[in-house]
C-alpha cells in the first residue's frame, strides 16, 4: 500500500492550483474505469474496443500497488459492476462521498446512469495523442467536462446581462436542432455564438425507413441514448425507457412508445449540445426555465432571470415580497452545504424532496430557507393572495 498512499501524501498540495493531488489522482482512475466500461459496451461493433480495454487495464494498474488491482482486463470489467469503493484501496473518507459509490458498468453492459451523471463530474484527459482513431469514445472520456464548460462560460462572462440571459436560455431551450435552426435561433434571440453544439453522436440516433432519426427526451429535449430499439435519457431523473418500432417502408415514421408521449425527429444536419453543456447548463436550466415560465404567467409577479449573470437564478417580486431563488439539482445535499448559495431560497426539484430535511439541518436556519419547487409556488400564490 505504500506506493498508492504516496500518491496522496501532502494532499493539500495541488497539481493544478485548484484541487488536492488526491482528487486529481482519483479523477484519472475514474476516467480509466469510465473509458474501459465504454469500450466494453461497444466491443461488438468497434474493432478498437479490445485494445482500449487492455490499455485502460494497464493504466489502472499503474495507479495501484503490485497485487492490488485486477489481474486481467476481463477481471477489471467484472469489478466495474461493483462500486469502486469495494475494490480499490483509496482514502475514500477524504474524497467527495459520491465518488466510487456506484457501479460503473450495469448488467446490460452499458454505463450505469449514475456513472454518466455523476462519474463524469470527475474525469481527466488521458492519451491526448492517440495511437489509434478513438473517435468512437465520447468526448467526456477524453476531455474533462470542466474544460468544455469553461469554454462556454468564457463566452457567457464576456456578455452583457441581456446577452447572457439570451444565450443561457438558448442552451436550455434548444439542446438539439438542425444547424440552420440553431443559427436562426441565435440571431433571433440576440444570443452569443459558442462552441456548445457538436454533430449528433451516433449513439443518439437510429435508422428507420432509410433515414436517420433521433428522439428528444420529453423533459430536457436532448436526444435520448439509443440501444437497439430502447431509448433512455442520460439523466436518470427524467422519464424512463422508451421503445421505437422501426419500419422499412419509405416515408413511414418510426413509432415511439413509453411512459409519456415522445416523437422521432429527422436527424439530418442536426447538432446537439456537448454532453458537458447539457449536463451542467441544460439539466439545471430545465427546472429553472420551467419555474421562470410559471412565475411569468402570474400577473403581479416581476421576474429577473439569472441576476448578475447567474449569481443566483431568479428574483421574483410580488409587491413588497421578494423571492431570491437559487435552484439546485444535485444528488448529494452535502454538495450544497460545502458551497452555500448566495440567497435565502434554496429550491430543489420536486423529485429531490427528500433532501429538504437534511438541508434544513446543515444550512444555517437564519440565512436559508430550503424548499421544493412545489412549495415555493405555494408561497408565491399566497403572496399573490391566491387560495390555491
Amino acid at each position: 500500500m505504500a506506493l498508492l498512499w504516496s500518491l496522496f501524501e501532502g494532499s493539500e498540495v495541488t497539481d493544478n492550483g485548484d484541487e488536492p493531488r488526491s482528487l486529481v489522482t482519483v479523477r484519472a482512475i475514474n476516467t480509466t474505469a469510465l473509458r474501459a466500461a465504454r469500450a466494453w459496451s461497444l466491443r461488438e461493433s468497434e474493432p478498437h474496443a479490445w485494445r482500449e480495454i487492455s490499455r485502460m487495464h494497464g493504466v489502472l494498474l499503474s495507479f495501484l500497488p503490485p497485487g492490488e488491482g485486477p489481474a486481467t482486463p476481463v477481471q477489471m470489467i467484472e469489478n466495474l459492476r461493483r462500486p469502486m469503493r469495494d475494490w480499490v484501496s483509496l482514502p475514500w473518507d477524504s474524497l467527495p462521498e459520491e465518488l466510487g459509490a456506484f457501479p460503473i458498468l450495469g448488467g446490460d453492459d452499458e454505463l450505469t446512469g449514475e456513472a454518466v451523471e455523476y462519474g463524469s463530474d470527475y474525469t481527466e484527459a488521458l492519451f491526448e495523442n492517440h495511437e489509434v482513431d478513438t473517435g468512437w469514445i465520447p468526448r467526456w472520456a477524453t476531455q474533462t467536462f470542466e474544460k468544455v464548460e469553461r469554454s462556454v462560460y468564457t463566452v457567457l462572462v464576456s456578455a452583457g446581462q441581456e446577452e447572457y440571459v439570451a444565450t443561457r436560455q438558448l442552451l436550455v431551450e434548444v439542446p438539439a436542432a438542425p444547424r440552420s435552426v440553431v443559427r436562426d435561433e441565435i440571431n433571433a434571440r440576440g444570443a452569443l455564438r459558442t462552441e456548445a453544439y457538436v454533430p449528433l453522436p451516433p449513439d443518439q440516433q437510429f435508422t428507420s425507413s432509410g433515414s436517420a432519426w433521433y428522439v428528444p427526451c420529453p423533459e430536457c429535449r436532448w436526444p435520448m441514448h439509443v440501444r437497439g430499439a430502447l431509448l433512455t435519457c442520460r439523466y436518470p431523473q427524467h422519464p424512463g425507457r422508451f421503445e421505437v418500432t422501426f419500419s422499412d417502408a419509405p416515408g413511414t415514421l418510426p413509432v415511439v412508445t413509453g411512459p409519456v408521449p415522445a416523437e422521432a425527429l429527422d436527424a439530418a444536419e442536426v447538432v446537439s449540445l456537448h454532453h458537458a453543456v447539457w449536463r451542467y447548463i441544460t439539466i439545471p436550466g430545465t427546472t429553472e426555465v420551467g419555474l421562470m415560465r410559471w412565475l411569468a404567467k402570474h400577473r403581479g409577479v416581476e421576474v429577473d432571470r439569472w441576476p448578475h449573470k447567474d449569481r443566483w437564478d431568479i428574483t421574483a417580486r410580488v409587491g413588497d415580497t421578494v423571492f431570491e431563488i437559487d435552484l439546485k439539482d444535485v444528488r448529494y445535499p452535502s454538495q450544497l452545504a460545502a458551497k452555500p448559495p448566495h440567497v435565502r431560497y434554496v429550491v430543489v426539484p420536486d423529485y429531490r424532496a427528500w433532501q429538504i430535511a437534511q438541508l434544513k439541518r446543515t444550512l444555517p436556519r437564519e440565512r436559508y430557507t430550503p424548499c421544493t419547487v412545489r412549495t415555493l409556488k405555494a408561497w408565491v400564490k399566497k403572496a399573490l393572495g391566491e387560495s390555491r
